[in-house]
């Protein structure tokens, strides 16, 4: 579900653009105020959840984002949007890092796996709704399609949620060897995950919000929103992999941010529309596992915390997002588009210096570990 309004969402800018007359840095103002939410939500709730339960603040922000979506489908000017999109994004933000806390509550031991699952579902969304978006709006079908969809699947996954008991799966004693013990929370290593995705996730949203646009515009591409589709397709396959690989997480991460700069700085000097699209497959799949690896490691420095640091991970994805997606709309708006999405593939590069940059807290990790036996 937060996959599909996301890149729901993405396909749609340049719709609701149009509608709002606004170029290219008034639309990437408009992206960044869900951005903005996402950055609010983790500071405001994060260590809420640890203290009131995840499954209360699941709940209420289902049904926050029910409202926000119900405000969408009948808004008709560009303050409401605007409102009614901010509260989407508190929503969405909450749901999904609480989520993946609980699911590293629930699952003490193979919690890592069913991160790549539950992120592989993610992209799942991301692929199906660039297609089902795109075909509506090339029908003369309004974006305000996408918020009747998502305010429906927000009331059934909140009584889905209810229903649901979320105590432990696994016993916790199993764990031993499996993450850092309990209390011991690694400041350093949480902040330099915070670093890795504020740039990945500014180059994510950059590059989903005006990829389109730059195929269309740019290299007179057809069916442009299908390169976000096979983007987020290769995803999933990732994601779940990294899961499965979680003990590589570092070794990953360095890899991943190395090949998607090199892929993001080709499609952005490539000249070719076809070409572009078909290298939006690979690109997806080197990013896709930076995210379930980000995740998976954050759990070693978590000291138990887990929605407090998911929480301020989200938060700097937030901020990351916000920041770079709008500096995305102004170079499109100042330099063209092309030029943009090679400004992109800049935030890639600091991304796999920050990956390097984890090795180092390898040792201190082992060395807490040794002082605590």
């Amino acid at each position: 579900m937060n996959g599909f309004e996301a890149a729901g969402y993405q396909t749609s800018l340049g719709s609701i653009g149009k509608e709002f007359a606004l170029n290219g840095t008034g639309m990437g103002m408009l992206a960044s105020v869900q951005l903005i939410a996402g950055l609010i939500a983790p500071l405001l709730f994060g260590p809420l959840a640890d203290k009131l339960g995840k499954k209360r603040l699941l709940v209420a922000f289902f049904a926050t984002g029910t409202a926000s979506s119900m405000c969408l489908a009948v808004c008709a000017g560009y303050r409401t949007f605007a409102a009614g999109i901010f509260l989407m994004g508190l929503s969405v933000s909450t749901t999904q890092y609480v989520s993946i806390a609980a699911i590293a509550d629930l699952y003490p031991v193979f919690g890592s796996k069913k991160i790549g699952w539950i992120t592989g579902f993610y992209s799942f969304g991301a692929v199906v709704a660039p297609m089902v978006c795109g075909y509506y709006l090339e029908n003369g079908g309004s974006w305000k399609i996408l918020f009747s969809m998502m305010g429906s699947a927000e009331i059934l996954i909140m009584i889905a949620t209810l229903a649901m008991d979320f105590s432990p799966r696994e016993d916790v004693r199993e764990t031993s060897g499996k993450r850092m013990p309990a209390g011991t929370w690694v400041l350093s290593g949480i902040l330099l995950l915070c670093a890795v995705m504020f740039m990945y996730v500014g180059f994510e949203n950059g590059f989903a919000f005006f990829v389109t646009s730059y195929l269309t515009e740019v290299l007179n591409a057809d069916h442009a929103y299908i390169a976000l589709s096979l983007f987020w397709f290769m995803m999933i396959p990732a994601r779940v992999a990294c899961g499965y690989l979680g003990h590589l997480n570092r070794q990953i991460l360095v890899i991943a941010s190395l090949g998607a700069a090199i892929l993001a700085l080709a499609i952005g000097t490539v000249g070719n529309g076809k070409a572009a699209i078909t290298l939006c497959l690979p690109l997806g799949f080197f990013c896709g596992a930076i995210y379930p690896s980000v995740l998976t490691q954050s759990l070693a420095f978590a000291g138990g915390k887990t929605a407090t640091a998911t929480g301020m991970i989200t938060a700097a994805t937030g901020l990351g997002g916000a920041v770079v997606t709008l500096l995305t709309g102004t170079m499109s708006q100042q330099f063209g588009l092309k030029r943009a999405i090679v400004f992109l593939s800049g935030f890639l590069m600091l991304d796999f210096l920050f990956a390097l940059s984890l090795f180092p807290q390898r040792k201190n990790e082992n060395k807490t570990e040794v002082n605590r036996t």
